[in-house]
């Protein structure tokens, strides 16, 4: 292992981060109020004053969201160490950098995530209760092979989060040796899962 990599690093939610959405949300929650109370100019129906009074609903719950995170969550969600990697707002469980075939980056409109790419039996075992199925179902359904880390609200940007991911990584798979089971000597490291 890399010496110069710290034993584990723990990433929390950034409260700077969290304005442009708070932001977003309440501007749109006055757009809505502006339809809903007829403060545009032109005739309003019902039709649109039911719009409006859904999307002040809508987005003042969103803006209740985004100003209550960076207090409710005040330790960290985000655990990266020699061993693994743990995200809390995805999984309870620890990946361990053994079950891990490969990270990489991935874009989807302006938005950046690492991926980990797990061996199929690792996936099935981590992600088999509540919601985890149908988030890697729509993950494939939008071309990312594996478990999506997003950057977003966290203390850490894109480019450091995938520059950390990678380091642990690399260092775990030059510790790997061939005497250690489920592990495979090769030039790119894989998981010897079935």
């Amino acid at each position: 292992m890399n010496p110069e990599l710290p034993d584990d690093i723990e990433i929390g939610y950034s409260s700077w981060r969290f304005l442009p959405p708070i932001g977003f949300a309440l501007a749109m929650m006055f757009l809505s109020t502006a339809l809903a109370l007829d403060w545009v100019v032109g005739g309003h129906d019902f039709v649109c004053r039911i719009v409006g009074y859904t999307g002040v609903a809508f987005f003042g719950l969103l803006t209740a969201k985004f100003v209550w995170a960076p207090f409710k969550v005040r330790a960290p969600v985000l655990y990266v160490s020699r061993y693994g990697i743990r995200d809390l707002r995805i999984a309870n469980e620890f990946i361990l950098w053994e079950s891990v075939a490969d990270v990489s980056a991935c874009r989807l409109g302006r938005q950046s995530f690492v991926v980990l790419k797990l061996a199929p039996a690792v996936e099935r075992r981590l992600f088999c209760v509540d919601t985890a199925p149908a988030m890697l179902t729509a993950n494939r359904a939008l071309g990312i092979d594996g478990v999506a880390i997003s950057p977003a609200g966290l203390a850490m940007d894109f480019d450091n989060l995938l520059k950390t991911c990678s380091a642990y990584f690399a260092a775990a798979s030059q510790s790997a040796s061939p005497a250690q089971p489920g592990c495979v000597a090769s030039s790119r490291w894989t998981p010897g899962y079935a």
